[in-house]
């Protein structure tokens, strides 16, 4: 019911565009005339950011540098997430959010998940050649939406074209270590292969829900780089982050601090949009973060 629902929801989006062009050209002729003037200036701002929200924002591509120290480690990672190639993006777009990380400095790149979104399998390798593209280490975990779909195809082809999944994962850089958590939704965020890790060396963590790092207290994890939220994906103050925010432990968007349940988790917006096809006041959103001691 749910999916019908998103999916007649979208369909009327691509004619909602339509409808705003023509409410554009009748209000622009009403306040000309002098008639309904305060309801077409109205009209004309809900039709603006409709077309906003729809056609521009979710094709704008914007890179953020953040600086988070006292993590007991020096480096520079790129953070992406909620690619959802398939009903809305393809491989394309992708290739646009390629060339933007190639032409930034960094040690590596982090995926935190959801590659797909209503994607046909069998464009699996079209969609993902352009992760084949970046120059630099690429790792990454699975979202909800990758465990829906078929996973192994995924796996493999993501695997073809460089991306080492390192979910349940422990990778040693020397002066800390990298650490891929399950999806929290899809198979249960285990964290029991942590207690492998080095004890005297922090673990930078990387999941797809940042609900997950409750389950990281018990480890020395300074930060966990998380998606899922999209922010939102539609901003409206006072409402998304009581309506629309996914999250158990009310996490929005950006850096957050430690409480006595979390560790600190920093959250990308994303780059791509599922459930309808619009992005409003959170655009998507390639994170350079340069994490420090």
């Amino acid at each position: 019911m749910i999916s019908l629902t998103i999916t007649l929801l979208s369909f009327l989006a691509v004619y909602l565009g339509w409808f705003c062009f023509v409410s554009i050209i009748l209000c622009s002729y009403f306040i000309k005339k002098k008639y309904y003037r305060k309801t077409s200036y109205f009209v004309l701002m809900l039709s603006f950011l409709f077309l906003w929200a729809h056609y521009i924002e979710p094709n704008i591509i914007l890179t953020q540098d953040k600086t988070i120290k006292g993590l007991g480690f020096n480096a520079d990672v790129i953070l992406i997430s909620d690619i959802h190639l398939g009903l809305y993006k393809n491989e394309d777009y992708l290739q646009r959010v390629v060339n933007k990380i190639n032409n930034i400095s960094a040690d590596y790149v982090v995926i935190a998940g959801d590659f797909t979104y209503k994607a046909n399998v069998k464009d699996y390798k079209k969609y993902f050649k352009p992760l084949a593209h970046i120059n630099k280490p690429i790792y990454a975990v699975r979202g909800n939406h990758d465990y829906r779909t078929s996973d192994k195809e995924l796996l493999n082809v993501l695997k073809q074209y460089r991306v080492n999944i390192i979910e349940n994962h422990i990778i040693n850089f020397g002066t800390y270590q990298l650490a891929g958590l399950s999806d929290r939704l899809e198979s249960h965020d285990d964290t029991s292969f942590l207690n492998k890790a080095n004890k005297t060396k922090p673990i930078l963590v990387l999941a797809h829900n940042p609900d997950s790092s409750d389950r990281l207290l018990p480890f020395n994890v300074p930060l966990l780089l998380a998606g899922h939220t999209h922010c939102g994906q539609v901003y409206l103050p006072f409402i998304t982050n009581r309506l629309v925010i996914r999250t158990q432990h009310k996490f929005t968007c950006g850096y957050h601090e430690a409480t006595d349940k979390t560790v600190p988790v920093f959250i990308t917006p994303g780059i791509g949009e599922d459930n309808l096809p619009l992005r409003l006041f959170t655009p998507p959103t390639i994170n350079i973060l340069h994490l420090q001691k």
